[in-house]
């Protein structure tokens, strides 16, 4: 399923691509492909950016660990493509979506458990200050 998700995307930007040197030709801007791969990621990075700040800047104010998550997480899948391909290059595997997504459950599995003895200390924490508010008060 995943697979033909991606297929379909790569389908609709193969169509966006020839729209735009269809558009390119009819105005007769002389826009080469890496010009438009620098228009086009630029335009794209300056929206992502917008977006990943305001959303960064609310988490933040929570916390500081959803923050640094989020970007461990999509560096981790980066890498995860990265050696997919890697291995596809080199001969050295077999290229494997399945692969990424068990190195990305990997990530999340080690990462609840940090979560949880976060929450498990706060909660220690808790109660014995608790604790020590009421002898105080005794």
């Amino acid at each position: 399923m995943l697979s033909m998700l991606l297929r379909e995307m790569t389908m609709i930007m193969a169509q966006v691509h020839d729209s735009l040197m269809r558009l390119n030709d009819g105005f007769e801007l002389r826009l080469d492909d890496k010009d438009w791969h620098f228009i086009i990621m630029a335009v794209l990075a300056m929206a992502l950016f917008a977006v990943v700040h305001a959303v960064f800047t609310r988490l933040a104010r929570w916390s500081i660990t959803a923050v640094s998550f989020i970007y461990v997480f999509t560096v981790m899948a980066v890498l995860g493509f990265a050696i997919e391909i890697g291995q596809r290059i080199t001969g050295t595997g077999e290229m494997d979506f399945a692969d990424i997504v068990a190195g990305l459950y990997g990530v999340l599995a080690f990462f609840a458990v940090y979560t949880g003895y976060r929450l498990i200390k706060l909660l220690v924490a808790a109660l014995m200050r608790r604790a020590g508010s009421r002898r105080r008060r005794d």
